[in-house]
């Protein structure tokens, strides 16, 4: 125990001395460079990920509405394009788990349109089945690519191509297109 105590003594007489106290402000300085450069390098990296643009696509259209529209209201078609772009830019990248993510996310999106045009049904599978082939020329691939998501969705053994990913998108935007929420 005195052993400790003479360490403390110790340390607290060099600690007194001017001349530490200044190489000690020294390296409280250097210190404090070197975490703000390693904090700004951490944070360029985020950026240059491209961790914060996804966060961004993926909170945008739906916590930036003041209001979400009802089905049958009239449609917000310009704010529906502008996050469909962005949903479609995921394929832009050169990663499986984004081109996943997107093809997830479009038949979210194809969803959540057919609920705004007024289709009813407790699941998507029985929203698309009361659509009229002359309402929708398109519907048995929108059947087609949709069961493809749900086998991505429910079998993790799935093996998934950015072709098939393309497909889906491909479909989802004819299918838009001809619902007229897409130019």
């Amino acid at each position: 125990m005195d052993f400790f105590y003479s360490l403390f003594d110790l340390s607290s007489s060099l600690a007194k001395k001017p001349e530490l106290r200044t190489s000690l402000a020294v390296f409280k300085v250097l210190f404090i460079i070197v975490a703000a450069f390693f904090f700004i390098l951490i944070i360029w990296f985020y950026l240059r990920a491209g961790f914060f643009a996804q966060q961004k696509l993926y909170y945008s259209y739906f916590f930036n509405k003041k209001k979400k529209p009802e089905p049958g209201s009239s449609l917000p078609l310009k704010e529906l394009g502008d996050y469909w772009q962005q949903l479609a830019a995921r394929l832009d990248y050169q990663d499986e788990a984004q081109w996943k993510l997107a093809v997830i996310e479009s038949d979210n999106f194809f969803d959540h349109v057919l609920t705004l045009l007024g289709y009813q049904g407790e699941s998507m599978g029985e929203r698309l089945q009361k659509i009229l082939p002359e309402h929708l020329a398109s519907i048995n691939e929108v059947w087609r690519v949709h069961k493809l998501r749900n086998a991505l969705v429910h079998d993790a053994a799935f093996q998934f191509s950015h072709n098939q990913a393309k497909d889906v998108i491909s479909t989802y935007e004819r299918a838009l297109k001809e619902l007229k929420i897409l130019e």
